[in-house]
């Protein structure tokens, strides 16, 4: 996965398929891969979630991450870079997409 996106105050979206049937494997590395992102950016906070809807025994995870004042292109690099193998049991790529605060009312 390349980044090309100039970021500045952005946040992280990623998403991505994990089998229903493996999906505690894949709970348990990313208690250890949250681990290793707090050490690494200590003003990062990350949240996982996990789409309601199901339409097979596949799951969809979404990862969002921020930071107080957005997150630079480096950041997001280094995020990415870091999370590319996780979860080892996932089924197709990870889909990163960064979105930033709309500008305000003012600014437009």
């Amino acid at each position: 996965m390349t980044m090309s996106v100039s970021v500045s105050g952005g946040e992280l979206y990623v998403y991505y398929r994990v089998p229903r049937a493996d999906s505690g494997q894949a709970q348990t590395e990313l208690f250890a891969v949250q681990e290793k992102l707090q050490e690494r950016f200590p003003a990062l906070q990350s949240q996982w979630l996990q789409r309601l809807e199901n339409r097979d025994e596949m799951l969809t995870w979404m990862e969002i991450h921020r930071a107080p004042g957005g997150l630079d292109a480096s950041t997001v690099a280094h995020i990415c870079e870091m999370l590319m193998p996780w979860p080892s049991v996932r089924v197709g790529p990870r889909h990163v997409e960064v979105f930033a605060s709309l500008p305000d009312r003012g600014a437009l």
